[in-house]
C-alpha cells in the first residue's frame, strides 16, 4: 500500500532568483510537499507512531529555503526532494512545487511555479 503526507503552503521570504535584486531583496515563496510512503495494514493501528511529522517536513524545507541562494527554481524543488529523501528513510517518492507571485517580469505574469517528481532511485548513485 502506498500513503501520502502532504504539507501545503509553507511560506518563506527567500533570496533565490537569477536577478540580483531577486537575490538581494528576497521574495514570497510557496512551497508545497507530498512524500509518497509504503504503508503496511498494521499501520492502521491507533498507536502507530507516525514516519514522517509536519514539523520535521517543515524545519527541512524552512533550512533548505533560508540556508542557500539558488538561481533556478527547479534546482531548489530538486534539492528540496532529495533532502526529503535524505532526512525520511521511509520515503519512495517526493513531489514539490515552488511558486512565488513577486515577479521582476515586464508583463501579466500572475505566479511562476517550478514542479518537481522524483523517486528515490533518481538520487542512487550508480558507478
Amino acid at each position: 500500500m502506498k500513503g501520502k503526507f502532504v504539507v501545503q503552503g509553507m511560506n518563506f521570504h527567500a533570496f533565490h532568483g537569477m536577478t540580483e535584486v531577486e537575490r538581494e531583496l528576497g521574495q514570497v515563496f510557496s512551497v508545497d510537499i507530498s512524500i509518497s510512503l509504503n504503508l503496511k495494514p498494521e499501520d492502521a493501528s491507533p498507536s502507530v507512531k507516525p514516519e514522517v511529522h509536519g514539523s520535521e517536513v517543515y524545519e527541512v524545507t524552512k533550512n533548505m529555503m533560508m540556508g542557500t541562494k539558488f538561481t533556478a527554481h527547479t534546482s531548489l524543488a530538486l534539492a528540496l526532494a532529495k533532502e526529503m529523501f535524505d532526512h525520511f528513510a521511509q520515503v519512495t517518492d517526493v513531489e514539490v512545487t515552488v511558486s512565488r507571485k513577486q515577479l521582476f517580469i515586464p508583463g501579466d505574469v500572475r505566479e511562476i511555479l517550478a514542479c518537481v517528481a522524483c523517486a528515490r532511485s533518481d538520487f542512487d548513485k550508480k558507478g
